[in-house]
C-alpha cells in the first residue's frame, strides 16, 4: 500500500517506546524548534506556546524540549478535557512523548489528528499523525499529533483529505457481538467525520446536526459522493439511524455490514426551503413511477446512487417491513444490488 508522508521534522531520536518513532533528548538543547507561521487555534492543549501562560485550561504547561514551537499540555491519568474550536484531545502514556512530558506523571494531554483544522497532515507544522497509547489503558490507542514524526496514513485517508472533508482518523478495536462471540467486527481505516460535509449536515434521526459520525474510510468516500449528489437538489441535512454497530443481521448468524462500518441507514432529508422528506412518510410503495415530488426524489436518488456505483447494496422500504423507514446502503464486497420494488423472493444478502 502506498503511504503518504506529509510532515517531517529533523530531531534527534532515541528508541521508541510505542508504535511510532519519537524524538528523544540526546543533544536536545531545550530550545523550541522554529517552524513557519501558525494560523491554527491557540491557547489550549496541543497549541504552540512559549510559556505556560500561553496555555489553558488551569494547570496546563508549555512543553518545549523536543516540542517544536512548544506544545501546551496537561497532566492526565486517562482522559483530557476538550474545547470547541480545538482538536479532540488524548491522554498519551508516560514514555511516548519526549522526556520533558514524563514529569507530568502517568500521562500528558496532546491533540488528536484533525484534518478539518489541519487539512495537509492532520497536525500543525512540526508534528505528525501517529499512534499513541492511552495512559493507564494500554489496550486503547489512537492517532495523535506527536512531535518530530511523519504523518503516515493510508491512501484512503489521504484521498479523503484531498476532498476537503474534515475528519479525525481513529482506531476501533475489533470486537464480537454479544450474541455471537465467534464472529469479529472489524472496521478498516476507521474515522470520525467532523461536522458537516461540503456544507450539508449529518444528523442522527431527529436530532440536531452531529459533530462526529463514525465510518470506515471507504464508506466515508461513498457518503461524500451521496451528499454531493443530493446537494444539487437543495438538501441541507441528511438524517440517518446509524453507521457502525457490531451486530448480526436479525434472525441470522451473519454479521451486518454495520459491523464493518461501511453501511448507513438513511431516514430522510431536509431542504433549504424548510421542507423535509422522510422514507417513512414519503416513500411510495410497490411502484417504479412515484407521483409525488417527495416520492420521486427518494426513488430517483436511490437509482442514481446505484447507477453511479456509490454503494454495492441499496435496500429501500420495499425490500421488507424492517426497512419501512430507511434506505439501508452499504459496501458489501462483490455485490451490485438495489431493491426498490417488492418481489416475492430476495437474494441472500449479508449487508443489513
Amino acid at each position: 500500500m502506498r503511504i503518504f508522508a506529509l510532515v517531517l521534522v529533523a530531531l534527534t531520536a532515541c528508541s521508541p517506546s510505542s508504535d511510532v518513532q519519537l524524538p528523544g533528548d540526546s543533544g536536545d538543547t531545550g530550545t523550541p524548534t522554529t517552524t513557519g507561521p501558525y494560523t491554527g487555534p491557540t491557547g489550549f492543549i496541543g497549541s504552540p506556546c512559549e510559556t505556560s501562560d500561553d496555555c489553558g485550561p488551569d494547570g496546563a504547561v508549555c512543553l518545549t524540549q523536543g516540542f517544536p514551537d512548544g506544545m501546551c499540555s496537561l497532566a492526565c491519568d486517562q482522559f483530557c478535557p476538550d474545547q470547541d474550536g480545538h482538536p479532540t484531545t488524548f491522554c498519551v502514556a508516560e514514555g511516548e512523548l519526549p522526556p520533558e512530558a514524563d514529569a507530568l506523571g502517568d500521562g500528558a494531554c496532546a491533540s488528536r489528528c484533525d484534518f478539518g483544522l489541519f487539512p495537509d497532515s492532520g497536525c500543525r507544522e512540526g508534528y505528525g499523525c501517529g499512534i499513541a497509547t492511552r495512559a493507564n489503558e494500554p489496550g486503547t490507542q489512537n492517532y495523535t499529533c506527536l512531535p518530530g514524526i511523519e504523518t503516515e496514513l493510508s491512501d484512503c485517508y489521504a484521498d479523503l483529505a484531498a476532498r476537503d472533508v474534515a475528519f479525525e482518523p481513529a482506531i476501533i478495536a475489533d470486537r464480537s457481538p454479544d450474541t455471537h462471540p465467534d464472529l469479529t467486527c472489524h472496521v478498516e481505516d476507521p474515522l470520525f467525520i467532523l461536522g458537516d460535509v461540503h456544507g450539508i449536515g449529518l444528523a442522527y434521526s431527529d436530532d440536531n446536526a452531529s459533530s462526529r459520525t463514525l465510518a470506515a474510510c471507504d464508506m466515508a468516500h461513498a457518503l461524500v459522493d451521496t451528499i454531493d449528489d443530493v446537494a444539487e437538489e437543495g438538501v441541507t441535512m441528511l438524517r440517518h439511524y446509524g453507521t457502525y454497530n457490531c451486530r448480526v443481521i436479525s434472525g441470522t448468524n451473519t454479521l451486518s455490514r454495520h459491523s464493518f462500518g461501511d453501511a448507513i441507514d438513511i431516514s430522510g432529508f431536509d431542504f433549504a426551503d424548510g421542507s423535509s422528506y422522510t422514507l417513512y412518510d414519503d416513500w411510495e410503495h410497490d411502484t417504479t413511477t412515484p407521483i409525488t415530488d417527495a416520492g420521486q426524489f427518494l426513488y430517483n436518488a436511490a437509482y442514481r446512487w446505484h447507477d453511479a456505483a456509490y454503494w454495492n447494496i441499496i435496500l429501500t422500504p420495499n425490500y421488507n417491513a424492517a426497512h419501512d423507514d430507511h434506505f439501508h446502503i452499504d459496501l458489501t464486497p462483490g455485490s451490485d444490488y438495489i431493491r426498490a420494488k417488492q418481489s416475492t423472493i430476495g437474494p441472500n444478502l449479508t449487508g443489513d
